[in-house]
């Protein structure tokens, strides 16, 4: 959970003072008309493709490529660079490339394990909200199947008083 929360105010942070980004190295990243996964793909961008910031938001950094083309991508398939910062390609330090691959993995780890939580929530069924009106109308129809069966008991045993267990 911590590690969660320090991604998050790493990439909510950064992105406020960054203007442009690069995608990871993922297959494909998809550009999107709109802040969910719902929304239309415009374009797939290719790894390591860089994109001008325009809009931040908590999980979704609305981007504008080379050709003009603007959408939203999640914030965990970009890494945000500072207007001052040179471009990863440039840089002679070899660990800070090991840094940013090493956070770039992180991203990777922490949203898997979002939709891991994701999918074991909807698995458990004691995490579903509780109704108390299948329970009242169960109890309701037993009471009614209890309640004839004894009614019938009662008639059955009344009737062959009367009759004095007289067969007709």
């Amino acid at each position: 959970m911590r590690v969660f929360i320090l991604m998050a105010a790493l990439l909510w942070g950064g992105a406020a003072i960054a203007q442009t980004a690069q995608v990871v190295e993922a297959s494909g990243v998809n550009m999107r008309s709109g802040k969910a996964e719902n929304y239309r793909i415009i374009k797939v961008l290719p790894p390591k493709s860089e994109v001008k910031v325009l809009e931040t938001d908590q999980e979704y950094t609305k981007v504008k490529t080379s050709d003009g083309a603007s959408g939203w991508v999640l914030n965990k398939l970009l890494i945000v660079q500072d207007a001052a910062e040179e471009k990863p390609e440039q840089k002679s330090q070899a660990g800070t490339d090991a840094t940013q691959k090493d956070l770039i993995a992180a991203r990777v780890e922490v949203a898997d394990l979002q939709r891991e939580l994701e999918r074991l929530n909807r698995a458990e069924p004691g995490n579903a909200p509780k109704s108390s009106f299948p329970f009242i109308l169960l109890v309701a129809l037993g009471a009614f199947a209890i309640g004839v069966a004894t009614g019938m008991l009662i008639l059955k045993a009344y009737y062959q008083r009367r009759l004095h267990g007289l067969r007709i």
